[in-house]
């Protein structure tokens, strides 16, 4: 067998049949659909059962384990050279698998891939991910470089380093720490394909939660596994980075801010967790998108990083301005 596409359920009911012909209905034809139920408390379990394919595995569990216990027990079960993943709401493209197979064929060394998201409900936007593998490398330390939801893992590789999703592990956020397992052991890329729409609204798991505390344990935990010393301040600013904000951003974080990314790129010189260049055109990608977030919180962390940055694009200046005038007006937030 080719492909095992695996799809963990805990109460989706509303949307699953449509996750799940989404799958049945694709262009490539040799896999099996494992869809493991976590215990769902509505009525997913019957939905599941009442589509009659024999492609169609279903596993129940005793109890609700989270998404990574679910996601153990279809790779356990799983037979497929390829292991596809997929959300219980979301929506394959039809040439999604066709794609991804044809892939990871042609690229024997890498361990992992995926593609584009278009998101559709509350939201409409389309996610990009890294297309090559020094990209990739240099997304570990900031967050996915490949979105669970549209991946395809090599089963040979968490077989031969008996690698799964730690049951202790956060229910957000696991996908993040699962690829860090697996760097060590090849590269990742993504192709620029849509592969999955990707529904956004309340029943998303992470929808409502506190980001900063989701997301800190998970950046400490990257840091860990890439070999990143760190204190606990520049942590607070590596999350500043990432437009979280557990503190209000001030000229002197925002200066902080840009000596902790010199101290990344020194250090990856140094030790060279990832590809130099890459690494350091990621740095600073997340360096300038963090501008747009500033002005919000008055001129001076703007000016900071504008000054920082070694020039002061027309544009920019026009924004901030802008911006301010907008939020002394009270027609958009104000710090």
């Amino acid at each position: 067998m080719k492909v095992s596409v695996v799809i963990p359920v805990y109460n989706k009911a509303p949307f699953l049949r449509e996750a799940v012909e989404s799958i049945l209905g694709q262009t490539f034809k040799d896999f099996e659909l494992i869809c493991v139920d976590d215990k769902s408390t509505d009525n997913s379990l019957e939905v599941l059962r009442a589509i009659k394919d024999p492609r169609l595995r279903i596993v129940e569990l005793e109890r609700n384990g989270g998404p990574g216990v679910a996601a153990n027990a279809g790779l356990d079960a799983a037979r497929g050279e390829y292991i596809v993943r997929m959300d219980a709401d979301d929506i394959a493209v039809p040439e999604r698998i066709a794609l991804q197979v044809a892939f990871m064929d042609a690229h024997p060394e890498l361990v992992a891939s995926g593609g584009r998201m278009r998101l559709f409900g509350a939201e409409d936007e389309l996610w990009n991910y890294p297309l090559t593998a020094d990209a990739c490398a240099a997304q570990l330390a900031f967050g996915v470089p490949v979105v669970q939801g549209a991946s395809i893992v090599r089963r040979s590789v968490l077989e031969a380093h008996g690698l799964r999703y730690d049951p202790t592990w956060p229910r957000i956020g696991e996908d993040w720490l699962l690829w860090l397992r697996l760097a060590p052991y090849g590269p990742m890329a993504n192709l620029p394909d849509v592969l999955v729409h990707y529904r956004r609204g309340a029943q998303n798991i992470a929808h409502g939660r506190d980001k900063a505390a989701d997301t800190a344990p998970l950046q400490q935990a990257a840091f860990k596994a890439m070999g990143i010393p760190h204190a606990p301040e520049e942590l607070d600013l590596m999350l500043m980075g990432s437009t979280i904000f557990k503190l209000k951003p001030t000229a002197a974080r925002v200066k902080a801010l840009r000596r902790w990314y010199n101290k990344l790129i020194a250090l990856n010189a140094d030790r060279h967790f990832a590809p130099e260049a890459a690494f350091q055109a990621r740095v600073e990608q997340q360096w300038n998108k963090l501008f747009h977030h500033l002005p919000r919180y008055g001129m001076a962390p703007a000016l900071a990083h504008l000054r920082l940055s070694g020039h002061w694009p027309m544009d920019r200046l026009v924004y901030a301005l802008k911006y301010r005038i907008n939020a002394r007006l009270g027609r958009v937030p104000n710090g």
